[in-house]
């Protein structure tokens, strides 16, 4: 048995269809799933790999880089009819914002260009704690969101969202295989990782995307 934690949006987006194509090759390993937002404790709670989005991954784990996931603010083209397109970061107090719960610091968004950092504090009418739910919205013409690309890549591709503030870049994720630096790497994670650094090689959302 296999056990693996992994975020809930990325799970059910990318993951589950990977995780299918690995039983199909190795049909004689069982897997067993969990979707969660919380970073669990890989030794206390008996995951043999975790799949992670993170800035830096905690001592103790062997991290395996799958791939990475830009952040883009981004809106639908009605929101923007209706109230306008910031031509800056300074430009979003006055919009909208619909924010991550999760997110070190929810109602702030920083912005670099050129070597040189803004802070923008928002605010609006939503904060949900899926990436799935204010993506949603934004594209539903509620406000402004700021989403990874593995999220909002169709919505970008198909115009029901666009990004705003080209030039400025937000931030950049990176996508892990971890698992603990003193467990003994059997040959069912060993082959699962492997699998997966192989599948997220060139991962879809950056595909001909729009972003």
């Amino acid at each position: 048995l296999l056990r693996v934690n992994t975020a809930v949006v990325f799970g059910s987006r990318h993951l589950g269809a990977a995780v299918n194509d690995y039983l199909s090759r190795y049909p004689q390993v069982r897997i067993e799933m969990t979707l969660n937002d919380r970073v669990v404790d890989l030794v206390e709670e008996g995951f043999d790999v975790a799949v992670r989005i993170a800035r830096r991954i905690a001592s103790g784990l062997v991290a395996r880089p799958l791939a990475t996931s830009r952040l883009v603010a981004l809106a639908s083209p009605t929101y923007l009819k209706r109230h306008g397109t910031p031509r800056s970061p300074a430009d979003l107090a006055r919009h909208n914002c619909l924010t991550y719960t999760y997110s070190t610091s929810p109602n702030v968004w920083r912005f670099t260009r050129q070597g040189r950092t803004q802070d923008v504090k928002v605010a609006g009418t939503l904060r949900a704690n899926n990436g799935d739910f204010t993506c949603a919205a934004a594209a539903a013409g509620l406000g402004i969101a700021l989403e990874p690309t593995f999220i909002a890549h169709e919505l970008l591709r198909t115009g029901k969202l666009v990004s705003i503030l080209r030039g400025w870049e937000v931030d950049l994720f990176t996508i892990y295989a971890v698992y603990p630096s003193r467990q003994l790497l059997t040959p069912k994670v060993r082959t699962f990782v492997d699998f997966l650094v192989e599948r997220f090689r060139v991962p879809d959302w950056d595909v001909g995307g729009k972003a």
